[in-house]
């Protein structure tokens, strides 16, 4: 229980990243307990961490098989926050990672190969 909100979403956020984020994985039972910290502390909550927070919820959607559902944990994230998680998500400004920026000089750098912008 003392998760901090950042610390929250950051690590639901990476375990989504690493494919680990999903239903019936072998971390289900840490997923649902930070999914309640996040709904104890959700008046905390940053719009990046709402950003983080649905990036997480919607790998775990994707991670579904056919006729499964969602970890109590998630659904009931989803359930109670998604919407705001969703609309914080779709109004943040976007920006382009180091890696885009620094895979894309080096494709400039390539002869014959055109950027498109």
């Amino acid at each position: 229980g003392d998760f901090k909100p950042e610390e929250v979403s950051n690590v639901l956020w990476a375990l989504a990243v690493m494919g680990e984020g999903g239903p019936n994985g072998p971390l289900d039972v840490l997923i649902d307990r930070l999914g309640a910290r996040v709904l104890e502390v959700r008046h905390l909550l940053s719009l990046d961490h709402k950003s983080q927070l649905h990036q997480w919820m919607l790998s775990c959607e994707m991670g579904l098989v056919p006729g499964a559902s969602l970890p109590s944990g998630v659904a009931r994230v989803q359930q109670e926050i998604g919407e705001d998680c969703f609309k914080h998500f779709l109004g943040r400004a976007t920006h382009e990672s180091l890696l885009k920026q620094e895979v894309a000089a080096a494709l400039r750098a390539v002869p014959d190969v055109e950027i498109e912008e």
